[in-house]
């Protein structure tokens, strides 16, 4: 049953291909495909007069050459569908394959994962670059588990992750990293010699040309160290275990108004139930692996670190929104494919809570991504602080997709990705 849950998902998914999508409701991924349009438009001679191609390599780069290739073959609607879904099969492939590694394949992995990455919050707020990154970490720490011996191959993964996102890569590192010092292998690390190239081209092409990739305009509501912020952490926890609710303002949750209060209730309950489970079942099997410093103990001391890390950085940073919960993403997600379940309960409980969330989430694809967007007021039915939870805001830039292939799109671009704006063009990038 577990399997053809997940094939359901992506049957979902692949609705996408034939049908109108809303492009507002996936975020920042109209955003991406726009830089995959500017790509396209360069590879063919005629760039934009108004952006520029830097000329240091940098990651949030991998979907907009994805699109970018893709857009060279195929109408520019087809190809964000096809890289959409080449994103999704990925993710599944990365996390079987965890799985497997682990010695630990369990019907309701293959639920909780497609639940809670596949269509979870970041695939609808469009983080396509940092999804990439961390099905590309899952696919290094298999390998690190099977002990697989490569003379490129760990290599190859790593460059994919840098081009992708810089948390993923981060982590990525740090595991190979610990399973050399463990393993003692340590000719493993030249294999990080070409990425570790690229990140210091990439921080020297950032000092050299006025540092303009900061500039993204992120900014932290909440005050370090406050009960807020200690809220904030918390809720980013919360958020890796795929309770979605879209919405168009602070008031609206379309979640809420589609299937009603106690639906909503349910799955906030099922999400909160999933993340206490969770979190006992990845606490544990870590503390049996780290007191023992056998079998893999370099991958629990990577995701503790990486989890620990996340609850201490703030609120934004480097350009990036929430860090910390993107840290604690990639160590959630890829410590639940290893956990070790001596009880079936646990198990059964994760695959339940799953099922609710997988069912909501392909539900919304159908009732949210084919249709225009929905606004309103739900204002009295329940506390703002739950009617918000997971909140994934529609893409307030523009309103039609269709204004990408005219060249009608705002000019305000990611600053963070391998095109720029020539208005904040620093120094020799101008020239």
């Amino acid at each position: 049953m577990a399997l053809w849950l997940v094939v359901a998902a992506l049957c979902f998914v692949a609705f996408l291909m034939f049908r109108t999508v809303n492009a507002a409701v996936f975020g920042d991924y109209s955003e991406w495909t726009y830089h995959g349009v500017l790509l396209r438009d360069f590879l063919r001679g005629h760039p934009d007069s108004l952006y520029v191609l830097k000329n240091y390599p940098v990651p949030n780069t991998l979907t907009t050459v994805g699109l970018g290739v893709w857009m060279l073959v195929l109408p520019w609607k087809i190809a964000a569908k096809v890289w959409l879904l080449c994103e999704v099969v990925l993710g599944l492939v990365a996390a079987v394959q965890l799985q497997k590694a682990s010695g630990r394949l369990q019907g309701w992995k293959l639920l909780v994962l497609p639940a809670a990455v596949l269509l979870g919050t970041t695939f609808w707020f469009g983080f396509s670059n940092f999804n990439f990154g961390v099905y590309f970490a899952m696919l290094i720490c298999a390998m690190l588990l099977r002990d697989v011996k490569s003379e490129w191959a760990y290599g190859l993964l790593l460059l994919a992750a840098f081009f992708s996102h810089m948390i993923p890569f981060g982590f990525a590192v740090l595991v190979m990293g610990l399973y050399a010092m463990q393993k003692e292998k340590w000719r493993l690390l030249w294999q990080m010699v070409p990425s570790f190239g690229l990140c210091l081209w990439y921080f020297a092409g950032r000092l050299v040309h006025g540092n303009a990739d900061a500039y993204a305009g992120m900014v932290s509501t909440v005050t370090y160290g406050s009960p807020l912020f200690l809220a904030f952490k918390g809720n980013s926890y919360l958020k890796c275990w795929g309770f979605v609710n879209p919405a168009s303002t602070d008031q609206d949750s379309v979640l809420l108004r589609l299937v009603g209060a106690k639906i909503f209730v349910l799955l906030f309950v099922l999400a909160l139930i999933a993340a206490a489970v969770g979190l006992v079942l990845m606490s544990t099997t870590a503390w049996r692996a780290v007191r023992s410093k056998t079998g893999h103990w370099f991958f629990w001391v990577a995701t503790v670190l990486f989890f620990v890390l996340g609850l201490v950085m703030p609120g934004a940073a480097a350009g990036i929104s929430d860090p910390g919960g993107r840290m604690m993403q990639v160590a959630v997600w890829c410590a639940i494919c290893v956990v070790a379940t001596r009880g079936r309960w646990s198990g059964a409980v994760l695959g339940v809570c799953a099922i609710g969330l997988l069912a909501a989430d392909c539900y919304l694809v159908g009732a949210v991504a084919m249709k225009p967007p929905m606004s309103g007021s739900v204002d009295g039915v329940m506390p703002a602080r739950v009617r918000e939870f997971a909140h994934v805001y529609y893409a307030d830039r523009y309103a039609d997709f269709g204004d990408i292939d005219a060249g009608k799109m705002d000019a305000g671009i990611f600053p963070t990705a391998m095109f720029l704006k020539k208005d904040r063009v620093d120094g020799g990038l101008q020239r």
